[in-house]
C-alpha cells in the first residue's frame, strides 16, 4: 500500500523522536576516544542556500455543514388549521402560503407565509390542530449559501482571517471550497477553541445540512522554506529543527514549525529569510563546530 506524503513525514518524525529518547542512555556512557577523534575530523557538509517565500500555513480542523438559514415559521395570530397547501420537503418561495388558519372569534383567516425561499423541512401541525399565537407551523431551511463550521485551536486562531480561502472534504466524498466569513472573538470555555464559519456557494442545493467535513483553511502567509523531511532533526530538548551554518561556517540548530506537507517537500517556518541549511552530514556535526561547506543551489528531493 502506497503511503501518503504526510504519513511518511509523520513516520520519519516518529523515528527521530525514538532516536532522541534512546540517545539519552548512550550519552551517559563513557565516551569512546575513537568516536571523538572521528567527530573532530569531520570537515565537510553539504548545504542548501535557501531563500524564503511567503507561504500560507494550512490549518486543518474537523467540522460540519450548517445551513445559513433554518427558521421555525410561527403564527402571528391564533386559529384552527384548515389547510396546508404544501408538502414536507417541497421548495417554497418567499411569501408562499404554508398554513391557512381560521379564527372563529374574529371570523378571519390568518395566514402563515414562508419568510424566504427554501425547503419545508418539517411540519409541526396537521389540519384540524389549533395554533396559538407564536405557535410553530413548520421549519424552513435555505441551504444556499451553506456554511462550514469548525473549531480552531487558540494557538492557530490568529492565522485565520475573514476572507481566507478554505477547502473541505465531506464524509460523502465531495470536495467543496469557500471563504471564511466569521471568526469568533470568544473561545469555547470548555475546549478553548474558536468557532470559524466558511461560506460555500450551494446554488444547486446539493450540499446537505449537518454533514461531517475535514476542513483545511489557508492561514496568514509566513516566510517559509521548502525542504526535504529527511533533513529534520531533534534538538537537545526534543524540539524539531534543522542544522544550519552561518557566515563563518559554524554549525547551528534552528527550531522550526511545519506549515504544510506536500509531495514536493515540507514547508517550514522559523528560519531567517536567507539560510544555509545542512542537507548532508548533519548527523555527524555538533553545534558550534566549524566545517567546510559544499553549497547547493537547487532543492533536494523530498
Amino acid at each position: 500500500m502506497k503511503l501518503r506524503q504526510t504519513h511518511r513525514t509523520a513516520i520519519f518524525v516518529f523515528f527521530l523522536l525514538i532516536a532522541w529518547m534512546t540517545s539519552g542512555y548512550f550519552a551517559n556512557q563513557p565516551e569512546n576516544i575513537e568516536n571523538v577523534v572521528s567527530l573532530e575530523t569531520v570537515s565537510s557538509v553539504t548545504v542548501l542556500n535557501s531563500e524564503a517565500t511567503m507561504h500560507a500555513k494550512k490549518i486543518r480542523v474537523s467540522g460540519f455543514t450548517e445551513a445559513d438559514k433554518l427558521v421555525k415559521v410561527r403564527a402571528e395570530a391564533s386559529g384552527k388549521v384548515i389547510s396546508i397547501p404544501v408538502k414536507q420537503g417541497q421548495f417554497v418561495k418567499k411569501d408562499q402560503l404554508i398554513c391557512q388558519l381560521y379564527a372563529a372569534s374574529r371570523s378571519s383567516y390568518p395566514k402563515v407565509l414562508a419568510p424566504f425561499d427554501g425547503y419545508l423541512e418539517t411540519f409541526d401541525v396537521e389540519v384540524g390542530d389549533y395554533l396559538n399565537t407564536g405557535g410553530v407551523c413548520g421549519t424552513i431551511i435555505d441551504p444556499d449559501p451553506m456554511m462550514l463550521v469548525g473549531e480552531v485551536a487558540e494557538k492557530e486562531i490568529t492565522l485565520v482571517k475573514v476572507g481566507s480561502k478554505a477547502t473541505a472534504r465531506l464524509i460523502t466524498g465531495d470536495k467543496i471550497e469557500g471563504t471564511v466569513s466569521f471568526v469568533s472573538s470568544s473561545s469555547n470555555p470548555s475546549s478553548r477553541t474558536f468557532r470559524v464559519e466558511i461560506k460555500v456557494d450551494n446554488h444547486q442545493r446539493k450540499i446537505r445540512d449537518g454533514v461531517s467535513a475535514q476542513i483545511e483553511i489557508n492561514g496568514t502567509k509566513l516566510l517559509a522554506h521548502r525542504i526535504s523531511p529527511s533533513i529534520l532533526m531533534l534538538g537537545d530538548t526534543g524540539e524539531l529543527g534543522v542544522r544550519t551554518v552561518d557566515e563563518t561556517n559554524q554549525v547551528g540548530f534552528s527550531r522550526i514549525e511545519i506549515l504544510e506537507d506536500t509531495t514536493e517537500g515540507i514547508w517550514i517556518s522559523g528560519l531567517p529569510e536567507v539560510a544555509k541549511i545542512i542537507t548532508i552530514g548533519q548527523e555527524y556535526v555538533y553545534q558550534g563546530q566549524t566545517v567546510n561547506v559544499i553549497e547547493l543551489e537547487s532543492q533536494p528531493e523530498a
